[in-house]
């Protein structure tokens, strides 16, 4: 595949299908990891909140998104997204996404919407009768500039950087923290709380599935337990605070895998803005095996 060098901020752009309403479909190539399998999902997340984020007043903005992978897409093919209007409240509206290709439904996203004005923002000074609390982003970082750049992806819209492993010698899997640092490479130029959603909600996918491998490996290795089958099955992001994204800058993401079996596993990702703010909790689900080392292989 040739290098991929469009800008994140054009690589979630979408374009009207004209022969439809509400129908939209890439506007620019899809991308795919090096030796990946299908489109990214990430872009394909990314594309059903754009769609969805078209048909509504630019008022509201995403508080939760909830995609389902029903078959890998092409990447030499376009991908329509059909939206249809669940719901619309004074305060809240709902779209339903379905992305789809020549063969037929490849995934489908329900996306909540909350209007402006109607949540507190994280500036507010007027806590009274305000529920509100969120984890904190770890103190005592490996600082992006220090950490170790990931060769993998390279050529995508985005960069990570390795932050780092915590209780990798525990005996319990699930105690296990990844760390990376994880940022749009280009800047964007939009500053809508929209744009910088859609970035995030494209860059939340990479190598997150993979955490559930990762937990698995020994102290100093960085994938080093082998994947024989990856896929993701599912994808749900939820927006804490939209007005502080800004996905061109480093953010914070901390991944851990409370449950792994029957050939599935499930990741929990928290993403923090350079600020320390949790902007986003992100949830999936996939399909993994493993490689078995060829010494345990019985013949």
């Amino acid at each position: 595949m040739e290098k991929y060098t469009i800008p994140i901020e054009k690589a979630i752009e979408l374009t009207p299908v004209s022969s439809e309403p509400d129908n939209f479909t890439n506007a620019q190539p899809l991308w795919s990891f090096a030796g990946g399998y299908g489109v990214y999902g990430g872009s394909t997340v990314a594309h059903c909140l754009v769609a969805a984020q078209k048909t509504i007043p630019s008022d509201y903005v995403a508080h939760s998104l909830h995609c389902s992978f029903v078959s890998p897409g092409n990447p030499k093919r376009p991908i329509e997204y059909r939206v249809e209007s669940t719901r619309d409240g004074k305060g809240f509206i709902t779209r339903t996404v379905h992305a789809t290709q020549k063969a037929g439904v490849i995934s489908e996203a329900i996306v909540n919407f909350v209007r402006v004005g109607t949540y507190s923002n994280n500036g507010d000074t007027d806590k009274a009768g305000k529920l509100e609390h969120g984890r904190k982003m770890p103190k005592d970082l490996t600082l992006p500039d220090q950490a170790e750049m990931n060769g993998k992806g390279v050529d995508g819209p985005f960069e990570a950087r390795w932050g780092e492993i915590l209780n990798q010698t525990s005996h319990n899997l699930v105690n296990t923290q990844i760390r990376y640092w994880v940022r749009a490479k280009d800047p964007i130029q939009q500053s809508s709380p929209q744009a910088q959603l859609a970035a995030l909600a494209y860059m939340s996918d990479a190598y997150f599935i993979g955490a559930a491998v990762q937990v698995h490996d020994l102290q100093g290795q960085t994938f080093g337990t082998k994947m024989a089958m990856a896929a993701s099955l599912n994808h749900t992001i939820y927006f804490h605070h939209p007005e502080a994204v800004r996905a061109d800058e480093w953010m914070c993401s901390e991944r851990e895998s409370p449950w792994a079996g029957n050939d599935r596993a499930l990741v929990i990702q928290r993403i923090w803005s350079s600020r320390g703010i949790l902007v986003a909790t992100c949830v999936q689900e996939g399909l993994l095996r493993v490689q078995v080392p060829s010494e345990k292989v019985k013949l």
